[in-house]
């Protein structure tokens, strides 16, 4: 058999493989943005599942009860007679546990908050960024959620809207300050930059457009909003501080 005949034969037996693996790669690439959909999807129908049956979630220690009721105790200092929470009366969350309960009224918006935010934790409410803090604290607290979920009502927030986070300790108040849409490295570095100031900033983000486009994105559309009622939580009392 001559080279010329080995190498059609070659080709022959070849050839379709390698078309083969190039269709599925683009079929992979181009099916890939649906597939991701459609399971997040199937995630959020199974939201309600008990928590107990991942490793990932636990128990809640948010109570719509207490959220309702008189806050837990509070504190006046005699220099400066304003109310505070002190420390030891807030039931810290660990990573995972519902916690609060993020709500707007002007968009329609009452959705679960989790220490935590993993992906499994984003399927089932909304997730804060554990180098935040909790509200109450003085300094920024950082939210992210899905944008075809939880966090679809976001595309409707302007500024001066309100919005509350509920927790078993106190209910606090925010005033939307400033919607705009920032490249993830852009929002990456604002919050790096600006985590320990001391003013306490609820910053929300989720990717952006709503629309639905191939590929992963890359911008965020993202929240901020200025602290507007709520007690503080201190560390220490004021006559330990001066």
């Amino acid at each position: 058999m001559n080279k010329s005949r080995i190498l059609k034969l070659l080709a022959y037996i070849f050839m379709p493989v390698i078309f083969s693996v190039i269709g599925y790669i683009f079929l992979y690439v181009g099916l890939k943005p649906y597939w991701e959909m459609a399971r997040d999807a199937v995630a959020i129908l199974g939201a309600e599942a008990p928590m107990e049956e991942t490793n990932v979630v636990r128990d809640a220690i948010y109570d719509p009860k207490a959220a309702t009721e008189d806050p837990v105790p509070l504190y006046e200092d005699e220099k400066k007679p304003e109310p505070y929470i002190r420390i030891e009366n807030i039931d810290f969350p660990l990573s995972g546990s519902h916690y609060a309960q993020l709500i707007c009224d002007d968009i329609g918006m009452d959705v679960p908050v989790y220490w935590g935010d993993n992906a499994d934790i984003l399927r089932l409410g909304i997730g804060q960024y554990l180098g935040s803090f909790l509200p109450g604290f003085g300094r920024m607290v950082v939210l992210s959620g899905h944008n075809n979920s939880f966090f679809l009502p976001l595309k409707d927030i302007e500024k001066d809207d309100i919005v509350k986070i509920n927790t078993n300790y106190c209910n606090y108040e925010y005033q939307v300050t400033e919607v705009k849409v920032l490249n993830e490295k852009e929002l990456q570095k604002y919050i790096l930059d600006n985590l320990l100031n001391e003013e306490e900033i609820l910053v929300m983000y989720t990717c952006w457009p709503f629309e639905f486009s191939a590929g992963r994105k890359t911008d965020r559309l993202t929240v901020f909003a200025k602290r507007i009622s709520g007690y503080d939580v201190k560390w220490r009392t004021y006559e330990e501080d001066y």
